[in-house]
C-alpha cells in the first residue's frame, strides 16, 4: 500500500512540476493569457505539423485581442508577448540595456564556431563583435560588393536563356537557393561557383545540409533544446555535424593564410573582416548605428574594447552569415517570385520600371538598383506580407517593470532570463496597422505612403541595435536578382502553381506546402 501511495505521490509531484507549475508563471504576474491547453498548443502543433510557425505566432497574438501585451508558453518556457508598437519602442530600443540579449537555443562552447558567432553572443562580447562588424555592412561597402551580386545573377539567367522553351519550367526554391549560395560563397568566401551547372558542388551540398531542419535527428535535438534546455546544454547534444562546421573552418583559415601571405585584397566579407582585425578599433563605433532606429550610441558603448578578431571569430561570423543569408533570402525571393507571378498587374509595372531604368549594356549600378521605387515597394510588401521570421526574441538582463497605462492593467515585473517574444507575423497582419492585410498591394509603400506607416509595425529585419546586421546585403541581392529577371523574363504560373498558396505546416522554415513550381516565360 505504501509503495502505490509513493507512485500516485511521485505522479502527483510529476504532473505539478511539468504540467501545473509552468503554466501558473503569468498568472502570478497579473499578465493576461486568454485560454489555452498546455502542452497540446505549445509543444503537439509544432511536432505533430498541425500548425506552422505563422500559425502558431498568430494564435499567440489573437489570444488577447486588446491590451498592450499577453502571456504565453512556449516548450514550458513562459514569454512575454508584446503587441504595442509603443512598447516594442520601449523595449528593443529606448531601454535596450535590459534586453540586449538572444534567447540562446545552441550548446554553449568557447572553441565551437557557433559560439563566436554575433547572434549567439550575449552582453560586453556581443557589443564588442557589433562595433568590430557593423563598419563592414554601411552603404559604401555594400556598394563595393555590388557587382559581385550582379555577376551570380548574370550567370543565373544566362543560364535560362540559353534554354530553347519558351515558357522554363523551374522550382524557384531550388533556383534561388543555387543563387543564394553562390552569391554567398563569392561575397562571403571568395569563391566562385556555379551551382546551376555544377549542382553538387561541396559549397551547396554542405549549404543544404547545415540547414535540413527535417532530418528526424536534428528535429529531436532542436526540440530538446526549446524543451529542456538546460539538460540539453548539459549533455552538449550537437545540432550541427562536426564535418559541415570543420569544412566552413578550413575554407576560412586556409583562405586567410592565402590572402596575408600574397597581400591579397578583395572586396568580400572575408576581406573586410581582415580589413576591420587591422584596424583600431576605436575608429569603428561612428558607424555601429547606422541603419538603426531611434538607437543611442551609449547602448552599444565599446570603451576599454581590447578585443581583436581571432581566426575563429572570424570563420564564426562568416559561418553564420551563410547560415543566416542562404535560406532567409532564398525564401524571401521565393516570395517575392509568387506574388509577381499572381498579380501580373504589379509584375508590369516593375518591368516598365526596370525598362526605364536599364543602362545600355544591361548591367546596373549600386545606384540604379537604389533608385528603383517601384521595385522596393514591392520587396517591402512581400516581407510585409510573408516575413522570413515570423518573431523576434529578447531576454530580459536586467529587471524592469512596464508601468499599467489602462485601469485593467498592474504593473508588470520581469525577471532576469524571462523571454520577451515581438511577434512580427502578427503585427504585418493586423488590420488595424494594414487595411486587409492579406492582399498583396506594393502601395503601401509608396513614398507617400509609407511615412504613414508607423517603424514598430514593419520590422521584417528586427528593430534597434540587436536588428540584422546584413539587412543592407539580403535586400540588395534580391533586388539584383529580380533585375535581371524581369530584364529577360516574366514570371508566369504553370499548371503546378498552387494560387493562392499555402504554408507547409510541417516545415520548421517558412516554405509552402506545394513548392514554388513556376514558370520563366521569354520576353521579345
Amino acid at each position: 500500500m505504501m509503495i502505490v501511495i509513493l507512485l500516485f505521490t511521485g505522479v502527483v509531484l510529476m504532473v505539478y512540476l511539468f504540467l501545473v507549475k509552468p503554466y501558473s508563471y503569468w498568472a502570478k504576474k497579473n499578465v493576461p493569457t486568454g485560454k489555452f491547453i498546455p502542452v497540446v498548443e505549445d509543444v503537439l502543433n509544432l511536432i505533430l505539423g498541425r500548425e506552422s510557425m505563422l500559425d502558431m505566432v498568430q494564435r499567440m497574438y489573437n489570444k488577447v485581442p486588446t491590451g498592450r501585451y499577453t502571456g504565453a508558453y512556449q516548450f514550458r518556457s513562459p514569454i512575454f508577448l508584446i503587441k504595442s508598437p509603443e512598447l516594442i519602442k520601449e523595449i528593443c530600443v529606448k531601454d535596450f540595456d535590459h534586453f540586449m540579449n538572444r534567447r540562446s537555443i545552441l550548446p554553449k562552447n568557447d572553441d565551437d564556431i557557433w559560439s563566436k558567432n554575433l547572434a549567439a553572443l550575449t552582453d560586453q562580447p556581443w557589443k564588442n563583435m557589433r562595433s568590430i562588424l557593423s563598419p563592414s555592412f554601411t552603404s559604401s561597402k555594400m556598394k563595393s560588393m555590388f557587382f559581385l551580386m550582379c555577376h551570380n545573377a548574370n550567370n543565373f539567367v544566362q543560364h535560362f536563356i540559353e534554354k530553347q522553351e519558351k515558357i522554363i519550367e523551374i522550382e524557384m526554391k531550388d533556383s534561388s537557393t543555387r543563387y543564394t549560395i553562390d552569391v554567398i560563397a563569392s561575397a562571403a568566401f571568395g569563391i566562385q561557383v556555379d551551382s546551376l551547372k555544377d549542382k553538387d558542388n561541396e559549397f551547396y551540398l554542405m549549404g543544404t545540409s547545415l540547414n535540413n531542419f527535417s532530418s528526424p535527428s536534428r528535429l529531436f535535438a532542436l526540440f530538446f533544446y526549446l524543451f529542456l534546455p538546460k539538460v540539453a546544454n548539459f549533455l552538449k547534444i550537437p545540432i550541427f555535424e562536426k564535418e559541415i562546421k570543420s569544412f566552413f573552418m578550413n575554407i576560412v583559415t586556409d583562405t586567410l593564410k592565402i590572402r596575408k601571405e600574397k597581400n591579397i585584397k578583395r572586396p568580400d566579407m572575408l576581406g573586410l573582416l581582415m580589413e576591420a582585425r587591422n584596424e583600431q578599433q576605436s575608429d569603428v563605433l561612428a558607424d555601429t548605428t547606422e541603419g538603426t532606429l531611434d538607437v543611442p550610441p551609449e547602448k552599444l558603448d565599446t570603451k576599454n574594447m581590447k578585443h581583436k578578431l581571432s581566426d575563429i571569430d572570424i570563420a564564426s561570423q562568416v559561418f553564420v552569415f551563410f547560415f543566416a543569408g542562404f535560406e532567409t533570402v532564398s525564401s524571401a525571393m521565393c516570395f517575392v517570385a509568387y506574388e509577381l507571378a499572381a498579380n501580373p498587374d504589379v509584375q508590369q509595372k516593375l518591368i516598365d520600371e526596370i525598362d526605364d531604368n536599364r543602362p545600355s549594356n544591361g548591367l546596373p549600378t549600386y545606384e540604379t538598383i537604389a533608385n528603383m521605387a517601384y521595385l522596393d515597394m514591392v520587396i517591402s510588401e512581400t516581407l510585409r506580407k510573408w516575413p522570413i521570421a515570423a518573431a523576434m526574441d529578447r531576454v530580459v538582463t536586467k529587471p524592469y517593470t512596464i508601468p499599467p497605462e489602462h485601469p485593467h492593467e498592474k504593473p508588470v515585473h520581469l525577471n532576469v532570463d524571462d523571454i520577451v517574444v515581438v511577434p512580427i507575423y502578427g503585427l504585418h497582419h493586423d488590420p488595424l496597422y494594414y487595411e486587409n492585410p492579406e492582399k498583396f498591394d506594393p502601395e503601401r509603400f509608396s513614398p507617400e505612403n509609407r511615412r504613414k506607416i508607423d517603424p514598430y509595425t514593419y520590422l521584417p529585419f528586427g528593430i534597434g541595435p540587436r536588428s540584422c546586421i546584413g539587412n543592407r546585403f539580403a535586400l540588395l541581392e534580391i533586388k539584383a536578382l529580380f533585375f535581371f529577371i524581369l530584364t529577360h523574363f516574366e514570371i508566369v504560373p504553370i499548371e503546378k502553381t498552387q494560387i493562392p498558396i499555402k504554408i507547409k505546416k510541417s516545415a520548421f522554415n517558412l516554405t509552402s506546402e506545394n513548392g514554388f513550381p513556376l514558370g520563366f516565360k521569354k520576353r521579345r
